[in-house]
């Protein structure tokens, strides 16, 4: 399912290592949201979980960490002799319910944190959610079940980038000060979506399954949504919104979402670093949609991007240009319409092989929906497959958005392939170059 041939074992073999550290590149610096369900905190098995978590952030993967509460507020209001509302962090939360969550919540959260320091892992609890409270949904006041509002990614991408792992419990604050109730699931969505994040890894109590018992490896964002609309009995409420949420990440640009069975031994690590995986990946129906141009798409390409080679926010091309290098652009479709496109090229240096992100383009009547983003994620995919250690694109209008969404940094012409450069300085545009790394 994933991108490695070996899934490690605990005694560390040398080939294990090795099956690990050839797939390390394509994750390294990318963002890992991983939602623990809370009532896998307190089996035997949880250390290792733990531990598996501590094995990608030494490989430079940035792990956000959110857990649930579920279990933990069950077993609080039985002792209690509370009657629960609810317990999912979606359905209404009154006040007795509040606070069997605040006191569950909170003791699991310094449990986590002893843990994680037992293993010498850098932790936070951040406050990065702006909530507020759900109202009233079909005339039933939610009373203190909260809805996220924003994320501060700033503050945890200072977190990240100091090799310090966030914990997000499923509480929030809104602003008035009230504690609102969070589902654990729409937590690690909401951040996932907001750091751009490669992967949001749902380690569950129970994994998803065929009628026949069989694991169920794949599904695309809308087999996911069709599937939690049926309401399957075989998968209970825990399953089914963490497949509504998958669902949605996928849509709003996170590429890959796993759901494993954390019950399993080495679950988390055999999902990311096997061929085949453990768990059930749901992939953005987007991914499926780009594909590579044909020749008989030169003429649509040129028409599409005729507005914007007019306003200089796209280098001139003729239809034959296009053509000579369409073994390089690849096309986004709706329902078979072309509505957006790019061109991934690549140059062979004594450095390395280096990457150009090159024609990204979204039709006016589609944008601001992700669909630029999508495509500068599946350029940097292809690029990786290319071998390419570096990513350039080069831009007059668009360079704030390749900082700003996409983690380019702008440099020189210097930095541009040989080939490129001489073309860079013959066009005149002096157009911004960016650089992104990939390993």
């Amino acid at each position: 399912m994933t991108e490695s041939e070996i899934i490690p074992k605990p005694s560390a073999r040398f080939e294990d290592l090795r099956g690990i550290l050839r797939y390390v590149p394509q994750f390294r610096q990318r963002v890992f949201v991983i939602a623990i369900d809370g009532a896998l905190m307190g089996q035997p098995g949880f250390t290792s979980i733990l531990q598996d978590v501590a094995v990608l952030q030494s490989l430079n993967i940035e792990v956000v960490l959110v857990f649930g509460g579920r279990a933990q507020m069950r077993a609080l209001a039985e002792k209690r002799h509370v009657q629960l509302s609810s317990d999912d962090g979606m359905s209404r939360t009154d006040h007795p319910t509040l606070e069997i969550a605040i006191e569950a919540i909170t003791r699991q959260a310094s449990e986590l944190m002893a843990d994680l320091t037992a293993l010498e892992l850098p932790v936070v609890i951040s406050n990065a959610l702006a909530v507020h409270p759900a109202g009233v949904i079909e005339g039933v006041d939610q009373e203190f079940t909260g809805r996220i509002e924003r994320v501060d990614a700033e503050s945890l991408q200072v977190l990240l980038k100091a090799d310090i792992i966030p914990i997000l419990p499923p509480l929030g604050y809104d602003g008035r000060g009230a504690t609102l109730r969070l589902n654990s699931d729409a937590v690690a969505t909401e951040v996932a979506i907001a750091l751009h994040a490669a992967k949001i890894i749902f380690v569950s109590e129970a994994g998803l399954s065929h009628a026949d018992g069989s694991r169920l490896a794949q599904l695309s964002m809308a087999e996911a949504r069709e599937l939690f609309k049926k309401k399957d009995p075989r998968h209970d409420v825990n399953l089914l919104s963490k497949l509504r949420y998958g669902a949605l990440a996928c849509q709003e640009g996170v590429p890959r979402v796993h759901i494993v069975d954390g019950t399993q031994d080495e679950a988390l690590l055999a999902e990311l670093f096997s061929n085949e995986g453990v768990g059930t990946m749901i992939h953005a129906d987007d991914y499926q949609q780009i594909r590579r141009a044909l020749s008989s798409d030169a003429p649509a390409l040129l028409s599409m991007m005729q507005q914007s080679m007019e306003d200089a926010a796209l280098v001139p091309r003729t239809r034959e240009q296009i053509q000579a290098h369409i073994k390089d652009f690849f096309v986004l479709e709706t329902d078979g319409n072309p509505i957006g496109c790019v061109a991934v090229h690549s140059y062979d240096e004594p450095s390395g092989r280096i990457a150009e992100l090159a024609c990204l383009f979204v039709r006016r009547s589609h944008k601001n929906r992700g669909h630029g983003q999508r495509l500068v994620a599946f350029a940097e995919e292809m690029a990786r497959q290319r071998g390419c250690a570096t990513l350039v694109a080069l831009s007059t209008q668009a360079f704030r958005f390749f900082e700003e969404k996409m983690g380019f940094q702008v440099t020189t012409p210097q930095d541009l392939p040989a080939a490129r450069r001489e073309r860079y300085d013959r066009s005149g545009r002096n157009s911004k170059v960016l650089i992104k790394p990939l390993r």
